[in-house]
This record gives structure tokens, C-alpha cells and sequence, in this order.
């Protein structure tokens, strides 16, 4: 179970994503290698800060796991502070971010809003590419 203050302090909609949508919370970095073995789109929601744009990512998160092959081949998951840290910094991130995760490491990522046609052609070439891609 996710920490409960860090959990708490997230926006309504991304906490959502966890509660009633039971997307997996990714606390630690290693914690990425117990993710199921589908793709991930990991949400990192910019925690500590009120981001304008991550109640909207949270929104099309769910909508973009449909259209890039459905819950059956890609999952959700949101990052927990430490995990956030650690990908922004290791990718240097802006936030907040959606990085794809593979076997339990990151294949690259997305920063920021994007429109519907952006996030469907780089999340999808990721998708595509080889393990050893990079962001």
C-alpha cells in the first residue's frame, strides 16, 4: 500500500489512478522490476508541487493505455516520490513526465502536456522500439 501522506498530497485525479483505476504505485526505483510483465506508461505527477498539468495527465493517462494496445498488453502505474526523483534525474525530466517501463527499466519518456497526435507517435515509437532505447 502506497504511502499515505504522499498519496494524500497528490492531486484528486491522479490519486484516482491508484484507487479506482488500480494502477500500481512505484514507490522505490527497484520497486519498477515488481511491475507486471506488460509496458508501463509510469506517471511521475510532480510530487510536492501543484502542476496545472498533472490533473490533465492523469485525465488522458487511461485513454492513452487504450489506444496504445489496451490494459491486456500495457499497463499504468504512478511514481511514488523516491521513484520520481530518481527517473528525473537519471533521464533529466521536467514534470511532470510519463515514462514508458519495460521489464522493469525505463525505454525513454514524454515530459510535460502534450496533444493527442504527439503523445500517441513518441509513446508509440517507444512502445515499438528495442529494450536498449533510450529517452
Amino acid at each position: 500500500m502506497p504511502e499515505a501522506d504522499a498519496l494524500l498530497a497528490l492531486h484528486p485525479l491522479v490519486r484516482r489512478l491508484v484507487a479506482e483505476r488500480a494502477y500500481a504505485y512505484v514507490e522505490a526505483p527497484e520497486d519498477t522490476a515488481r511491475l507486471d510483465a506488460r509496458d508501463h506508461l509510469l506517471f511521475l505527477p510532480a510530487h510536492g508541487k501543484a502542476h496545472l498539468e498533472s490533473p490533465d495527465i492523469a485525465v488522458v493517462l487511461p485513454e492513452l493505455v487504450k489506444a496504445l494496445g489496451g490494459e491486456a498488453q500495457l499497463g499504468g502505474a504512478v511514481a511514488g516520490p523516491r521513484t520520481e526523483a530518481a527517473l528525473r534525474d537519471a533521464m533529466s525530466l521536467a514534470l511532470p513526465a510519463i515514462v514508458v517501463v519495460r521489464g522493469g527499466a525505463p525505454v525513454g519518456a514524454i515530459s510535460r502536456m502534450r496533444d493527442w497526435d504527439e503523445y500517441l507517435a513518441r509513446l508509440g515509437a517507444l512502445l515499438a522500439a528495442p529494450s536498449a532505447a533510450t529517452h
